[in-house]
């Protein structure tokens, strides 16, 4: 796809490699939240959805750029 320009391949492929941790790692913050909850047996009703939501989202843009990463920027 880049074969003509290295550089703008590299850019690409750790800008790729870097959102997809901060992906992992936003996803990890709303359940880093609502684990203690859950593990002590307090009441989130309102909250757990909407996080559990967020992590989803978060991981699966993470899956999804390791994948383009991986499919179209093979080295």
């Amino acid at each position: 796809m880049f074969s003509d320009n290295s550089s703008l391949r590299k850019i690409i492929r750790t800008g790729l490699l870097v959102f997809a941790i901060m992906g992992i790692i936003s996803g990890t913050m709303p359940l880093a939240i609502i684990s203690p909850a859950i593990f002590t047996g307090t009441s989130m009703p309102e909250q757990l959805p909407a996080f559990t939501i967020v992590a989803v989202v978060n991981y699966g843009f993470a899956i999804l750029l390791l994948v383009v990463r991986s499919r179209f920027f093979k080295k």
